[in-house]
């Protein structure tokens, strides 16, 4: 008996090529993601030390111009962290679009997968039913010329 070979072999080598392909970029993504996440934390911190510090310096004596400059840069931090949480907000969606492609890459490999292994069983069945055939075969043969 021929030994087996799974004729979607090509078929499956392509599809696990493009399910590594695509766990890269979702990692890559991921990573984008993470990065922005910190870079967020980092201007929420940037802003409470702001606030912190103004509070501070001007407990005991006011001066406008100061205060002017606390309340701009304040300003501009909050606005900075609204523009960072629009930007995750993008990479998010687009790293929940890459997660579903590289989901639907496995789920293919899986079922040419789970394909190759029922052939494969198939074939072993088929192998052990020749095999008992032939010492039958054997056997009778012996049992004719005794």
């Amino acid at each position: 008996m021929k030994k087996f070979k799974f004729t979607l072999e090509s078929v499956l080598l392509v599809r696990k090529h493009t399910l590594e392909d695509e766990r890269i970029k979702l990692a890559s993504i991921m990573n984008v993601y993470n990065k922005q996440q910190d870079v967020l934390r980092q201007m929420k911190d940037a802003l409470n030390q702001v606030r912190v510090e103004s509070e501070r310096y001007l407990g005991g004596n006011f001066d406008a111009n100061i205060i002017a400059n606390y309340a701009a840069f304040s300003n501009k931090i909050a606005q900075d962290i609204k523009t960072q949480e629009k930007i995750i907000e993008k990479t998010f969606q687009e790293l929940k679009f890459q997660q579903q492609i590289a989901k639907e890459a496995y789920i293919k490999v899986k079922s040419l997968e789970n394909l190759k292994e029922k052939q494969k069983e198939e074939y072993n069945k088929e192998l052990l039913r020749e095999e008992i055939k032939q010492i039958d075969d054997i056997v009778n043969s012996k049992r004719i010329t005794a």
